[in-house]
């Protein structure tokens, strides 16, 4: 089977169907989540993000909860900001919605605005995963659909990389979108997460992909529902997709083969293929390749550049997965 061959669809309805956590965090809880005990801020974030789900209306002539609406996980990548938000999602009441940024906004976009607000206005949560402005064109319709929405009552809890009075700097002039974004933040009570990255305690030593030789052997050995395609072959589909579609991929899929990982040269396609590796992690799946190590796929000036958080999660997870021999 090959990725290549597939054609994934998606329309409203059922992207609005698939706004619950992914298969990787079904275990998700607060319970089997462990702050490290060398930095309190996970325990505080774990503390103060489960007391702010627990909350119930107050007042009794006009019945509504107390602020704030919306909670702001701020941290690293692998100090378990996602495993907190889905936490947070299996506690709290219906109706609610979990999702990634990429999806809130492909989503606005198919039903517009109007739509939008009536159909998230009417949720009691809404949990955002991973949330960024990348461009002037989501940051006028982010800020403009949760302000509309929060105003009514809808609590929003979100991760990030990156704090929200600082959102969309190096990504686009966000001096034009000042006002908006503060008007933003202001509506959030962040919580700072330190920490080490859980994936791994040693990037310096990344696993290393396999042998082209022992790919094929392994996937021709193979007894799961798997898929062969090569790296290079991989992008002529990516960019044809939608990221919004990367997740349907993957479908009835139990691990993933890849065979000639390379550096990639253009950086639409290098955040196309973090977007890629993105929902085969949160899918749950497992990933074989072969190619050159990990260090050398992204170039030195794209990890330290605007997206350098970005390229960072993606490293983390791959280690992770190729580590799942």
């Amino acid at each position: 089977m090959r990725l290549v061959e597939r054609t994934p669809e998606v329309n409203l309805e059922t992207l609005l169907a698939h706004f619950v956590p992914p298969p990787r965090y079904s275990g998700a809880t607060f319970d089997s989540y462990h702050p490290d005990p060398r930095f309190s801020s996970q325990a505080t974030a774990k503390e103060r993000l489960g007391r702010w789900v627990r909350d119930r209306p107050q007042g009794f002539f006009r019945k509504k909860l107390p602020d704030p609406r919306g909670i702001y996980l701020d941290g690293g990548f692998g100090v378990g900001k996602t495993h907190l938000l889905v936490a947070a999602y299996w506690q709290a009441p219906e109706p609610k919605a979990y999702l990634s940024f990429e999806e809130l906004t492909y989503a606005v976009g198919l039903m517009g605005m109007a739509q939008a607000v009536e159909r998230f206005g009417g949720l009691a949560y809404l949990f955002i995963d991973e949330f960024e402005l990348d461009d002037p064109g989501n940051a006028q319709m982010v800020t403009n659909l949760l302000g509309q929405t929060m105003e009514k009552g809808l609590r929003v809890a979100a991760t990030s990389n990156t704090q929200p009075s600082a959102l969309g700097q190096g990504r686009f002039n966000a001096e034009q979108f000042r006002i908006q974004i503060q008007s933003l933040a202001r509506r959030f009570a962040v919580e700072s997460i330190d920490g080490e990255d859980y994936r791994h305690r040693d990037f310096q030593h990344p696993p290393l992909p396999l042998d082209a030789e022992e790919l094929e052997e392994l996937y021709h050995e193979e007894t799961r529902a798997a898929s062969y395609d090569s790296f290079a072959e991989l992008f002529y589909l990516l960019r044809g997709l939608h990221p919004i579609r990367y997740r349907y991929l993957f479908e009835s899929l139990e691990v993933v083969y890849l065979e000639g990982l390379a550096p990639i040269p253009d950086l639409n396609d290098a955040l196309r293929f973090v977007h890629f590796i993105d929902k085969l992690y949160d899918r749950g799946l497992q990933l074989r390749a072969s190619g050159v190590p990990l260090e050398q796929i992204f170039l030195e000036s794209y990890r330290h550049g605007a997206f350098a958080k970005k390229f960072g999660r993606c490293l983390s997870r791959l280690s992770e997965l190729l580590s799942q021999r």
